[in-house]
């Protein structure tokens, strides 16, 4: 499989565990990644995590950490993208339509910013 350096390329994969202490009611969920390859790597640029209790959370590089978790920062795989791998499309689709609760302070913070200049 080839990738160039600036080709993106998309996975999903069920996680069966749940994340624990406070937000164990959360239960499990599922991660929605875009990677790009950096010289031999294959790096998160943005990640969704959706939960059974239908939270959801957004991840990139203007956004990469929080109380509740961050960006992957460790390298994926060829072979997780050849298991795992999904198209650009199902990932936009999650992308554009989910509202990610880490992320609501933020928006509102951007519409009040829109809305006075």
């Amino acid at each position: 499989m080839s990738l160039s350096t600036k080709e993106k390329k998309y996975c999903k994969w069920f996680w069966d565990e749940t994340l624990g202490g406070e937000f164990d009611t959360w239960g499990t969920s599922t991660y929605f990644i875009e990677v790009i390859q950096v010289g031999n790597d294959l790096c998160a640029t943005r990640q969704i995590e959706v939960y059974e209790n239908g939270n959801v959370l957004f991840y990139d590089d203007n956004h990469f950490a929080d109380n509740y978790g961050m960006l992957c920062d460790k390298p994926l795989s060829k072979a997780d993208l050849l298991e795992f791998g999904i198209t650009r499309a199902e990932f936009e689709q999650i992308w554009q339509t989910k509202t990610p609760i880490n992320r609501l302070s933020w928006l509102a913070e951007a519409e009040q910013h829109d809305i006075s200049n």
